[in-house]
């Protein structure tokens, strides 16, 4: 059976967005495990032992019989440039452990500080992030992500940023981009579409 991840932002004793992660977590159990109970994500994290200052990713490795949780010490990873990497069968719907093709993709950077997966013409994720591009006062995400991020679920749903059909041609045509995920939601920098290498 395979494991699958959900990494929750816990700051100042606060976890952040826990109801796009319990419907995911339920969402994989159902359709990777077979489990059809509602699975209670805040009451199993509300007695449990963790850090009450500062930013940590609350980790959670799981299947259909186990949860694992470790609290990791959060700092954002500056990226700056990604690159352009084509993979025409990546299929990445659940969140799994296993990333032995993303890290293989993400070693193909050469030199950038991420990658941009392609799949079939269509722009997708980085290794480890949504993106959103902006055209004027405009955000757009990729209707082709390859997971659905929480943090991209909470800001379609406040209506911040809008689901389209992402092709490379059409990167040029957005001023700029960011990422966005669950640990640095839409506090990323914003950066100009001229630093994804092609």
């Amino acid at each position: 059976m395979s494991q699958f991840i959900e990494s929750i932002r816990l700051q100042d004793d606060q976890f952040k967005n826990l109801f796009y992660h319990e419907q995911r977590m339920n969402h994989t159990l159902k359709n990777r495990c077979g489990i059809t109970e509602t699975f209670n994500l805040e009451a199993m994290l509300a007695n449990i032992d963790r850090p009450r200052k500062g930013l940590y990713k609350c980790r959670i490795i799981y299947d259909d019989q186990s949860r694992e949780i470790e609290f990791i010490p959060y700092k954002p990873k500056p990226v700056e440039t990604l690159r352009i990497i084509e993979h025409d069968r990546i299929n990445y719907e659940f969140k799994y452990a296993d990333r032995k093709l993303i890290n293989h993709l993400y070693d193909l950077r050469r030199g950038c500080d991420d990658i941009l997966v392609v799949k079939r013409g269509l722009v997708t994720d980085s290794s480890y992030a949504n993106i959103a591009f902006r055209k004027g006062k405009d955000w757009y995400t990729p209707w082709s992500a390859l997971l659905k991020g929480t943090m991209r679920a909470n800001l379609m749903q406040h209506d911040k940023i809008k689901e389209e059909e992402i092709r490379v041609a059409d990167i040029k045509t957005f001023d700029s981009f960011k990422l966005i995920n669950a640990m640095f939601e839409f506090d990323a920098p914003e950066i100009a579409v001229s630093n994804i290498v092609y």
